[in-house]
């Protein structure tokens, strides 16, 4: 759609009447599938002090509407893929992320460690390399309390370099199965931790809030003892897709909750529904 024609759209929206409205929303709702940057540029054109609240409420409505169908797509393949995954949360927060802005960022971060993986003495030195790339070369920080909406978008997380330990699970992870290295994500009673076994098959695990700290599965066993809970092998099962993308959703509502914003609690609640079934 041509971008005077998006603009003519966009203006018509902050005059939008029962008789049209609909008509309106089908045409946007289009142009942003098509392209969600192009009209995200026309409304910077249009207005460019700041779009009337009800605009961005409506654009905001529309791409919502649509991640639900992008959401059971996802939901329903046999084994979705968890960077798309990522890219569907993160356009809940702005449609215009694309997939490639994820898949580049990784690339270029594997690129970068490869000399240094390749040469590294094993897990544990992998492991401790990742570690000091990611929290002393590039500066990544994950975020304990006080979260805010973005900081559990993961595009938003890559740009900023700082957001929630599920964020910086998730790096570890796309970096590991990069190298062929089975890494997964593991729930210890609440508790995200990246896990892997090296090829002697030795657990380790990796605390993304502790700034990739190793941890043996002693240390897993007390922290478990101190919670009253006892170590099973059901502590190793790895997180799928799915259930990653629910935990992010849950965390968005979690955050959400605290400022009683219903209206977007909405959406997530029915993304979280099609998620579990």
């Amino acid at each position: 759609m041509e971008n005077g024609r998006l603009k003519a759209l966009l203006k018509l929206l902050t005059t939008e009447t029962a008789t049209y409205g609909a008509v309106l929303r089908r045409e946007i709702a289009a142009a942003l599938k098509e392209d969600p940057v192009g009209v995200q540029t026309a409304l910077a054109e249009e207005f460019s002090d700041s779009a009337p609240l009800p605009v961005l409420r409506t654009l905001e409505e529309i791409y919502w509407e649509e991640l639900t169908h992008l959401f059971a797509r996802f939901s329903s393949k046999i084994n979705p893929d968890l960077e798309e995954g990522l890219m569907l949360l993160s356009k809940f927060q702005n449609p215009a992320t694309a997939r490639a802005e994820i898949t580049q960022t990784v690339d270029d971060m594997a690129r970068t460690l490869r000399p240094a993986l390749l040469n590294a003495n094993g897990q544990t030195d992998i492991a401790r390399i990742l570690a000091h790339y990611f929290f002393e070369t590039l500066g990544f920080k994950a975020l304990q309390a006080n979260l805010a909406i973005q900081d559990i978008s993961f595009a938003h997380f890559l740009r900023k370099r700082q957001g929630s330990g599920l964020c910086v699970a998730c790096l570890y992870m796309l970096i590991g199965n990069r190298y062929g290295l089975d890494v997964n994500l593991i729930d210890l009673a609440g508790r995200v931790l990246i896990y892997w076994q090296d090829r002697t098959q030795h657990d380790f695990f990796i605390d993304p809030l502790d700034n990739g700290k190793i941890l043996s599965q002693e240390d897993c066993q007390a922290y478990l003892a101190s919670r009253q809970l006892a170590w099973t092998p059901q502590c190793t099962a790895p997180l799928s897709s799915r259930q990653t993308v629910r935990r992010f959703i849950a965390n968005m509502i979690f955050v959400l909750n605290k400022v009683h914003d219903e209206r977007r609690l909405s959406y997530l609640r029915n993304y979280l529904e099609i998620i579990k079934n």
